[in-house]
């Protein structure tokens, strides 16, 4: 194998610095930071981070289950699994539909609504944060962008949300803008030759780097069950896109590692992204999408989201750190702070 064919096998995101995985990492960012502010500071214990899609959706409208399913484009069976712990929840429950006597919509309880409100008030002021790290001009210029964007494409900001449940802001704008891309990027990689790609698979491939992926790490990241991970990457081992080997570092665990067919997988994931690209810049306009894509890789950058070693321990830290704040309480842990400060 020559060089350039050595190259051309690395994995997308080891050499590609563009606004879609950016984004997904901003996204991904932002979704785990307003969980956690929503738990700890705002009362709703129960929230998980799979939540966000069900409660986003309901709240724009009411829907039947089967249409849920359709939208997230999984089977009805996962569907209705997670409709019933969204319910148990408290944040939605069913009406009758009033075009159909003998069928049931999902709503959102007067929690539910609470939940939209709190986000809202927790979105805004993550955009601060952001307006911090680059400029109230760049966060408010890539928020427009967005809006054009997700309008676009059909699935912005709806005209009939109610006021105080819905933020046009970059950081209202980016959960949607990476559902969409992780959809998009599927369907355009899928149509190259991967007919068996699901969007769950998602949950794990981008976390596989040049050193493999951990289950455990991976199920973390996405406070979801190392067996709901573990199920997804058996998928992906039966589909041949990876394999399981001894981990070097940690007898206890497995590496997740591609194979030849999800190296292939990547570089199609990667002429998708190409063709991706040239979508978004065509709807927003070159310079925008390119003043975006700065925006976005400031943030990527200055919140130490990038790749390799040293953002994975930071990655690791912040999940032990979350994992400290549920276990302590906010006054256990600002004194448990206190005194890891006074000791270094």
């Amino acid at each position: 194998m020559t060089i350039v064919e050595q190259q051309s096998r690395r994995p997308w995101y080891q050499y590609r610095n563009s606004l879609p995985p950016n984004l997904l990492d901003l996204a991904h960012y932002l979704q785990t930071r307003m969980m956690a502010t929503l738990q700890n500071e705002c009362g709703h214990r129960q929230l998980r981070l799979g939540f966000a899609s069900y409660v986003t959706l309901v709240g724009e409208r009411n829907y039947r289950p089967t249409e849920l399913a359709e939208m997230l484009g999984i089977s009805r069976q996962a569907c209705n699994q997670a409709i019933r712990q969204v319910e148990a929840a408290g944040y939605i429950s069913y009406v009758r539909d009033p075009d159909d006597g003998r069928a049931k919509l999902l709503t959102l309880t007067r929690e539910g609504r609470r939940l939209r409100r709190d986000g809202v008030e927790v979105v805004a002021g993550l955009d601060r944060e952001f307006a911090a790290l680059v400029s109230p001009a760049a966060v408010e210029e890539a928020g427009r962008t967005l809006a054009r964007l997700t309008t676009a494409l059909g699935f912005g900001p709806l005209a009939g949300e109610e006021a105080g449940e819905q933020y046009r802001g970059m950081g209202g704008l980016l959960p949607r803008m990476g559902d969409y891309i992780l959809k998009r990027l599927m369907s355009l990689t899928m149509a190259r030759g991967h007919p068996g790609l699901k969007l769950s698979f998602g949950q794990v491939i981008p976390h596989i780097g040049a050193s493999g992926g951990r289950i455990q790490q991976i199920a973390a990241l996405h406070d979801v069950s190392k067996q709901a991970i573990s199920a997804i990457a058996k998928e992906l081992e039966e589909l041949g896109y990876l394999r399981r080997e001894a981990d070097q570092d940690d007898a206890r665990q497995l590496l997740l590692r591609f194979t030849d067919a999800g190296e292939q997988l990547l570089l199609d994931a990667t002429a998708s992204l190409d063709e991706l690209e040239a979508e978004l810049a065509g709807i927003a306009g070159a310079k925008a999408y390119a003043r975006l894509g700065d925006t976005v890789a400031q943030l990527h950058a200055g919140l130490g989201l990038g790749g390799g070693a040293a953002a994975q321990d930071n990655v690791d830290i912040q999940l032990l750190a979350e994992q400290l704040r549920q276990q302590l309480g906010a006054t256990r842990s600002r004194a448990l702070g206190r005194l890891l400060a006074a000791r270094t």
